[in-house]
């Protein structure tokens, strides 16, 4: 059994990623919920491995866990250096000076990289959860399958979910 939960980065930790500003009460209250939705199930599933695409200093949400319960954890993230062996521009997303299907080619290279830590660190682990961007959800679910079940959580389907709490000023 394999989930891939999709995110908002800003969301995994209770330290802010990007946000300049301190957390707002709503801005708790969505990590609160998204907390409380990888401990829910991490604890209905023995989750043998916890992979995440996380690229900041401070400890995820998922990463707590995996070291609350004793769990392996990797971090799919492509870093910098992976970035520049795999000829991916570190800007692509936010520039205008690239394609669309640049972009999408790019992470398509990303997903890749993603796919191959994770199988990598799998080792005998029957039960994955995966925690990436939203961009990443369906690809990273659809080649994951490979014969298993694949369950892909997007959280935005959530009562709780508000979606312009993180970033108010681009919805």
């Amino acid at each position: 059994m394999i989930y891939v939960v999709g995110c908002d980065h800003e969301i995994q930790s209770s330290a802010p990623a990007f946000m300049l500003a301190p957390d707002s009460p709503a801005v708790s209250r969505q990590r609160d919920n998204f907390r409380r939705l990888l401990d829910r199930m991490s604890s209905d599933e023995k989750v043998d491995l916890v992979a995440e695409e996380w690229g900041c200093e401070s400890e995820s949400f998922a990463k707590a866990l995996a070291d609350e319960r004793l769990t392996r954890y990797v971090n799919i993230n492509t870093e910098s250096g992976d970035l520049d062996v795999l000829q991916i521009p570190r800007d692509y997303m936010g520039s205008l000076n690239y394609t669309a299907d640049q972009k999408r080619g790019w992470l398509q290279k990303r997903e890749t990289f993603m796919l191959e830590k994770i199988h990598n660190a799998r080792g005998a682990a029957r039960t994955l959860l995966v925690i990436c961007g939203f961009i990443h959800l369906k690809p990273l679910a659809e080649r994951l399958g490979d014969g298993e079940q694949v369950i892909a959580v997007d959280y935005r389907k959530e009562a709780w979910y508000r979606g312009d709490v993180f970033f108010p000023d681009s919805f």
